[in-house]
């Protein structure tokens, strides 16, 4: 008889509920989150076990963890658990009861799991996005004592070689010269961090035939291949091109009812990172490519700009999909045509 654990996971703990195959309580109790204390729990388990976890940030180490004591480990969706088994009620024991019975009977709404590979490339990319926009909170900071000691600047960029000549030569009172100077080092520092990423990023996308198809595609250089090669995995778990749209969260909001159906504003759901790197592939594609040109122009004769952006954005996004699928180049044609 198999039994069914469900996993209320946190960071420094668990609560777990195993029940067996006719929903009788096994076990259930709250474990230390330790690979020793988590797999003793699960050994006084009949076997086969079938452990289930909402997706988090801790599910990759978990996995680890319990892997060599049970038969299958399913990850669910947070969101889509809660549109099934609703509760008043809210607790660490209820959520771990509610995933138990779930799973026995094969009501899951399972969550793709990302291979070791891809958790490891995704560590990767998301550190250089975090370092420019560490980068880029930086330089406002220094920006702001600017404009609050009342300078405007004379140059288009304040960090290049006129624009820290200028910099060295203002007269800042004595806390705001401690302030630009400290923050000049702080952005020299993360210059130096990003081209190092930057640099193993251009190397990983060269060995990656994803990428190099993902590159023929306008406004997709090597780092944002690699983010969309993280973002997306294994592109066969999306079926069609609005899936992968649905996943980054470019599909628009619909609502029905009594026969009346009404578009809305983009989901904004699922990757955050895959929506970012698409629409600044969107903004370049539409300045230099030909075929995003005329697309975003005539959106925007009857569409605000950041709608338009948004709708190129999807439509590339399409393109990914069908590039990753079946591993061909970009066609301007297509595109224009399409």
């Amino acid at each position: 008889m198999k039994t069914h654990v469900g996993v209320d996971l946190h960071q420094r703990f668990c609560y777990l509920t195993a029940v067996d195959a006719s929903g009788k309580m096994r076990k259930q109790g709250q474990v230390v989150n330790d690979g020793a204390a988590l797999r003793l729990w699960l050994r006084g388990l009949e076997q086969p076990r079938r452990v289930v976890v909402e997706a988090s940030g801790f599910w990759p180490a978990f996995a680890r963890s319990v892997r060599p004591e049970i038969e299958r480990l399913v990850m669910v969706h947070p969101q889509r658990v809660k549109a099934i088994a609703s509760a008043k009620l809210k607790n660490d024991r209820v959520d771990s009861e509610t995933l138990a019975h779930l799973s026995r009977c094969d009501l899951l709404p399972a969550a793709w799991m990302a291979d070791e590979a891809t958790q490891q490339l995704r560590l990767l990319v998301r550190l250089r996005i975090t370092l420019g926009r560490q980068r880029a909170r930086a330089k406002n900071q220094l920006q702001a004592v600017l404009h609050q000691e009342g300078f405007k600047r004379p140059v288009t960029d304040v960090f290049g070689k006129r624009g820290r000549a200028w910099l060295k030569g203002l007269e800042l009172s004595s806390a705001a010269r401690v302030v630009v100077d400290t923050w000049l080092r702080e952005v020299d520092r993360l210059d130096v961090e990003l081209a190092t990423q930057t640099r193993e990023l251009e190397r990983m996308a060269k060995a990656d035939a994803r990428a190099r198809f993902l590159q023929t595609v306008p406004g997709i250089g090597p780092y944002a291949a690699m983010v969309i090669v993280a973002e997306v995995g294994d592109v066969k778990r999306f079926g069609n091109k609005r899936a992968l749209a649905s996943y980054a969260g470019l599909t628009p909001v619909v609502r029905e009812s009594a026969g009346k159906r009404k578009r809305g504003g983009i989901t904004r759901q699922g990757s955050n990172t895959l929506r970012w790197i698409m629409l600044q592939v969107a903004q370049v594609a539409a300045r230099y490519s030909p075929g995003a040109r005329s697309y975003y122009a005539k959106l925007r004769e009857r569409k605000p700009a950041q709608v338009a952006r948004i709708a190129l954005a999807r439509k590339l996004l399409t393109v990914v999909w069908a590039l990753l699928q079946h591993g061909v180049c970009y066609d301007e044609e297509l595109f224009i045509r399409g």
